[in-house]
């Protein structure tokens, strides 16, 4: 029995060490197909740098697409569209004179014959107003006059006292080309005309206090035309259709825009107030789309002007109020 048990231990033994010895061998071979890899694949490391490298690009590169598209939403929702489709290269007065230069050709009585010259006023700054009136008060006034003009408006047609503009004030003038060389248009003029002339004026406005920083008012001399008198001296705000009548005569006419009446038109862009990129013609200009909102902005500036020489020698634009018509 002893050799039975003794035989049968013997089996149970070998099978326990069977199974002692396997996790061994089994972890030597391991780490040998371990070290088997290591030493198939040098490169290994790098390359796991450069997965890990990619990785990072490709998380960078979604994070500035979403930034991308959250802007363009933003700049949709706000109204991304510029205010115009073009606008002046420079500042100041050579800003002002890119506008008068490229607004004003547009403007045609014909396919030959432009509108009006649009060229910009010398002004004089109000910083020299402010030191010529110091000088004043201090006795020390000199004789020469100014360089520049001032633009003065009268409070009431009945008044004889005029205030000067404050605030900067880009001036613009607009001028025929007539053969007699006071600026008067060719032809004849008419309520049509004045009207375009007006539109003429509020692009010229517009443009300058959106570009031109600092502008609080704009000036806009039209060319002369005709107005009616009647026997109390009454003026109509509107040109008669013909010229020949007595009760009629020549006024030169100023428009007077001041930042703050037109400023809900400089938050939309200028498509919205003058939606045509080409002006109409003087024919057209009654059925225009913007007729009515060119009438009603302009109708409150209109001014007569004329140009006046002050006690120390310096010239004056003054805007004098059109009589109710």
């Amino acid at each position: 029995m002893a050799e039975g048990l003794n035989e049968g231990a013997s089996p149970m033994t070998d099978d326990g060490a069977v199974s002692a010895r396997v996790p061994a061998t089994q972890s030597r071979s391991e780490s040998k197909r371990g070290r088997e890899r290591e030493a198939s694949s040098p490169h290994a490391g790098r390359f796991r740098f450069f997965t890990a490298l990619l990785v990072g690009v490709g998380i960078g590169a979604l994070i500035i697409a979403g930034a991308l598209a959250h802007t363009g939403r933003k700049g949709a929702a706000s109204g991304g569209q510029p205010w115009s489709s073009w606008s002046p290269p420079d500042g100041g007065t050579l800003g002002a004179r890119d506008i008068a230069d490229y607004v004003a050709p547009f403007y045609r009585l014909s396919a030959t014959s432009q509108l009006a010259i649009v060229t910009v006023v010398n002004l004089e700054s109000a910083a020299a107003a402010s030191a010529q009136a110091q000088a004043e008060a201090e006795g020390t006034t000199s004789t020469t006059p100014s360089s520049g003009l001032q633009v003065a408006v009268r409070p009431s047609p009945t008044s004889s006292a005029v205030s000067l503009l404050s605030g900067n004030t880009i001036a613009y003038d607009l001028c025929g080309q007539s053969s007699t060389n006071n600026c008067t248009i060719a032809g004849q003029p008419s309520t049509n005309r004045l009207l375009l002339l007006r539109r003429e004026a509020l692009e010229l406005a517009l443009y300058t206090f959106k570009y031109v920083s600092s502008t609080e008012n704009v000036v806009a001399i039209l060319p002369p035309g005709r107005t009616e008198e009647t026997g109390t001296s009454t003026l109509s705000k509107h040109l008669p259709t013909s010229d020949a009548s007595a009760t009629s005569k020549p006024i030169d006419i100023a428009v007077l825009f001041e930042r703050q009446e037109v400023q809900p038109l400089l938050t939309h862009p200028l498509s919205a107030s003058l939606p045509e990129e080409i002006p109409p013609t003087v024919d057209e200009m009654p059925k225009a789309p913007e007729a009515g909102l060119v009438d009603q902005v302009t109708a409150r500036g209109l001014f007569s002007e004329q140009l006046q020489q002050a006690q120390d020698g310096s010239s004056l634009i003054v805007l004098d109020p059109l009589p109710p018509s």
